[in-house]
């Protein structure tokens, strides 16, 4: 290759991966944790809330209480079937819009009446923070955060097509070129290098996923809005709908029990475990019901049986048999999130995501100090290096600090106020950290977070034991702490890696504040055989 074109390759590939590398950090931190998101949510709940749900309501009377208190709840509704049964369902307002309500076993007492327990949301914050940066909604039509995410994502696939390009033609020869020769930041630009080979098709993965849900919704808008008109909208709701929508004539009619549907819904396919119901027009004839899960053995194994209110298969849509709607959109689901392959293929999913944490992260800051040397002093580059410092440091203490809440606050007087507490401590502490990292020494700064980061993450399981005993190894609760604990020893492990750096070479200007004219220039290997010695 040329070496101009080589050099703009390099240029375009080092912009694309800046513009999206910090909005990826903390979608790939966030989505490593989130791969084990159901089991999250079981940690989550107190043992006091786990035992109650012994002696809560059944599921049947849970969907009863809901429907006669909430008529809302009769248009559309979703049955949860876990250890304390949940029904969600839309509760409009006086003024026209409204908001999702979630109602648990739990929530009623011996009379009927409900009483909403607090309870944490930490597990659908990390879902949150994953997809879409745990930005607010704002009743928009569309969703603002993933929005911007499926925008990231394209973006962050353009930054794997030209890194690929750069190094594809010394792939071989730079693969195990993992030694730094007398030069640390060569170790360092070769270890971003190699972690990125290793991972690129899981990365290809997620950009692809992530560009197809997150910007799905505004490629349809777009379209629907510049080329097909208003009955776009129509056509998709058409062909992602697993049942055309109930037209009500007004005729009543009984519901079966919940267990059911159920039944007739393993009778249509045995193979599949249910995960979810979802019951449009509940007590109308023309209502219907559908029973959603996985079938195993497949990477699309979502599947719906979609049943009448007298239990009458309307529908499967199931591996096999399905239309190529559904056997395009499930494998992109399943891909993205990692839950086709059983606990394997999660665990692999967590460790790619903490790499591509650690990819982004060093991207950036070899980027500042290769800026720097290429073009001298630069305010830039030091406030680009030191927010990426604060905004990575902010959100990895931040969730750790959520987890310590979700733990912690149910046991005391402020329990109510847990679910706005996680989201409050990991936004102040990103605030914090990213005002303090901009003032501060960014050698110091680095030293104290990478001390801090596996000690929070390491209070979380002692505070689990402090609190609830024994309960800390029960299922789940044992997988979430062996991944809090796997979190900071690999946090532990890059510090170890920094404090190596800082020990044996001299740290570039950038991380002490002192960037003169005269530093020497560090050019990259491709760079030097390029001819490209700017």
């Amino acid at each position: 290759m040329k070496a101009d074109r080589l050099r703009r390759f390099i240029d375009l590939h080092a912009w694309l991966g800046m513009a999206s590398g910090l909005a990826l950090f903390v979608a790939f931190f966030a989505g490593a944790i989130n791969v084990f998101h159901h089991e999250l949510h079981h940690w989550q709940t107190p043992q006091a809330t786990a035992k109650a749900s012994q002696q809560a309501i059944d599921e049947q009377a849970l969907l009863t209480r809901v429907t006669e208190q909430y008529p809302d709840a009769r248009t559309r509704l979703f049955f949860l079937p876990e250890e304390d049964p949940a029904v969600m369902w839309f509760q409009t307002s006086e003024t026209g819009g409204g908001e999702w309500l979630t109602a648990h076993a739990t929530d009623f007492g011996a009379g009927g009446e409900y009483v909403e327990q607090p309870r944490s949301a930490l597990a659908d914050f990390i879902n949150q923070l994953h997809y879409q940066l745990a930005i607010p909604g704002g009743g928009l039509p569309i969703n603002l955060g993933m929005t911007f995410m499926g925008l990231i994502s394209i973006l962050y696939g353009a930054a794997l097509f030209t890194g690929l390009v750069i190094h594809w033609p010394k792939l071989s020869k730079e693969f195990f070129a993992l030694k730094h020769e007398g030069n640390l930041r060569r170790y360092w630009k070769n270890m971003h290098n190699l972690v990125g080979v290793i991972s690129f098709p899981f990365h290809l993965i997620m950009s692809v996923t992530g560009a197809a849900m997150g910007a799905f919704t505004l490629v349809a808008v777009v379209l629907g809005t510049l080329v097909f008109g208003p009955q776009l909208r129509g056509v998709i709701e058409e062909e992602i709908a697993v049942w055309p929508p109930v037209q009500s004539e007004g005729e009543r009619v009984a519901m079966a029990p919940i267990a059911d549907y159920l039944s007739a819904a393993g009778d249509a396919l045995p193979e599949m475990s249910v995960d979810w119901v979802e019951i449009r027009g509940y007590g109308d004839a023309a209502g219907w019901v559908d029973v959603a899960g996985s079938v195993p053995g497949y990477v699309g194994h979502h599947a719906h049986v979609v049943l009448g209110p007298t239990m009458a298969t309307l529908s499967v849509i199931a591996p096999g048999q399905r239309s190529l709607n559904f056997d395009t959109f499930s494998p992109v689901y399943s891909l993205h999130f990692g839950d086709y392959g059983g606990m394997l293929v999660k665990w692999l999913y967590f460790a790619m995501g903490l790499l591509g944490a650690l990819l982004f992260v060093s991207g950036n800051v070899l980027w500042c100090e290769r800026r720097c040397d290429r073009q001298g002093p630069s305010r830039s580059s030091a406030f680009l290096l030191r927010l990426t410092l604060g905004l990575c440091s902010g959100v990895v203490i931040g969730v750790a600090f959520s987890f310590l809440v979700s733990k912690g606050l149910p046991y005391t007087p402020w329990a109510a106020w847990v679910a706005t507490a996680e989201r409050a401590v990991c936004a102040g502490a990103i605030l914090v950290l990213v005002l303090w990292s901009l003032r501060a020494s960014p050698l110091r700064f680095s030293g104290l977070m990478l001390t801090a980061a596996p000690l929070c993450y390491l209070a979380v399981p002692v505070l689990q034991v402090a609190l609830e005993g024994k309960h800390v190894l029960d299922g789940d609760n044992l997988l979430i702490n062996s991944l809090l604990l796997l979190v900071a020893l690999s946090l532990w492990m890059v510090r170890r890696q920094f404090r190596k750096r800082v020990r044996l070479a001299e740290p570039h200007p950038l991380w002490v504040g002192k960037v003169t004219e005269g530093h020497p220039k560090h050019l990259t290997e491709t760079e030097r055989e390029s001819g490209s010695g700017y």
